[in-house]
């Protein structure tokens, strides 16, 4: 560690934790250059401390969980934290997506791994995998929700400190650990009780992992049908190179490259100058590329790809979020009544309760007022 990262380790992972929250919790845009390179330098602490934490063999697998001190069990979550940064990398293209993707699965599966040689997580409670069976999936689905859910609320309750707004894991974890201000240089320092909030937060990440894990799956499934990357053919021409050097000298206007998205269409959506928009790098084949630059207009205009044209209206809020596996495995809004009306004697379930006695109220007025058959009936009377 350097002078300026001198810290403790609780501290150091303190710190770090702080600065890679805001681009894991979505306050960020992960596909900023500025976002990557904060991310990149949080993920890179995160090997130092794993590397430290080796080195200082704070775990073993001839332990037992009663004998891992309470500060020492924190320290557990740096494999989940590290393999959901890695998701966060690899969007200049397939290869780079494949390999984070890759390095994600190995951290999380070391982290099962260590949770499994501890015993941390009840045996039955999390499986890797969904049951083939649509029924027993559904069951499953409905169980590890309503186990996240009653996670998340008794560490709200144990915490012994302030959990942050975002109630992402990560601030969890924050308020386990010690402020990057205090001076405490011991990892296993035992001060406040928080044993019992640290193996529910496990317990919770385990589930996480098992769900990122599928994810991470699908999506290589799909980059592995995608087709090869163009750039890395053999069309470093130097004949080509130096043309385009020398058309780039008696072409007077500004170069393409330079407008931003945001130079070319306004917030309304007006459109500022002309542009055209080019398929996407990684689906154009060396035979669409050459064609392009053969037919080209007499004159530059600036460009965007597809890729930049719906990172701008994804900017300005026109991409409506959802749909695919995530939005097929979420319970539905009768599952999340259903389930919140369980909980007899709470003030959730009693309005849980009321909001699906009127759904119900409302569904029954709607069919007593449209009975079945009474639609166009084609001036049949």
């Amino acid at each position: 560690m350097s002078n300026e990262t001198n810290l403790p380790l609780p501290q150091f992972y303190a710190r770090t934790l702080h600065s890679i929250l805001p681009v894991l919790d979505g306050s960020l845009p992960p596909m900023e250059e500025s976002t990557q390179t904060q991310l990149q330098r949080g993920i890179d602490d995160l090997y130092l401390v794993g590397r430290m934490l080796s080195s200082l063999g704070v775990f073993s697998d001839n332990e037992r969980l009663d004998e891992v001190g309470d500060k020492q069990l924190v320290f557990m979550t740096v494999g989940w934290v590290l393999g959901e940064a890695e998701t966060r990398q690899g969007f200049s293209g397939p290869d780079k997506r494949k390999a984070a993707l890759e390095r994600s699965d190995t951290a999380f599966n070391a982290f099962l791994g260590v949770l499994d040689t501890y015993k941390v997580v009840p045996e039955g409670e999390t499986s890797r995998g969904l049951p083939a069976d649509a029924g027993r999936r559904r069951e499953a689905k409905i169980a590890a929700h309503r186990r996240s859910k009653e996670l998340r609320e008794k560490l709200r309750s144990s915490l012994p400190g302030p959990v942050d707004a975002s109630d992402h894991p990560i601030a969890f974890i924050l308020a386990l650990l010690p402020s990057a201000k205090l001076s405490s240089t011991s990892v296993n320092d035992e001060e406040a009780e928080t044993r019992a909030p640290t193996l529910l937060l496990l317990r919770l990440l385990a589930d996480l992992a098992v769900s990122s894990l599928g994810n991470n799956a699908m999506e290589l499934e799909i980059l592995a049908q995608a087709p090869a990357d163009p750039t890395e053919g053999p069309l470093a021409d130097p004949r080509r190179r130096r043309t385009e050097e020398e058309d780039s000298t008696w072409r007077l206007d500004r170069a393409p490259g330079q407008y931003k998205p945001r130079e070319l269409i306004s917030g309304g959506g007006r459109v500022l100058r002309p542009f055209t928009i080019l398929p996407s790098t990684s689906a154009m084949s060396d035979r669409e590329r050459l064609r392009a630059d053969v037919f080209r207009s007499g004159h530059r205009l600036p460009t965007m790809t597809i890729d930049e044209y719906l990172e701008e209206e994804d900017r300005r809020g026109n991409i409506i979020r959802g749909g695919g596996q995530a939005s097929y495995d979420a319970p539905t809004e009768s599952e999340l009544l259903e389930l919140e009306t369980e909980n007899d004697g709470t003030m959730a379930a009693e309005e849980a309760a009321e909001k699906k006695r009127a759904k119900d109220e409302n569904w029954a007025r709607f069919t007593d007022d449209n009975k079945k058959g009474e639609g166009n009936r084609m001036n049949k009377g």
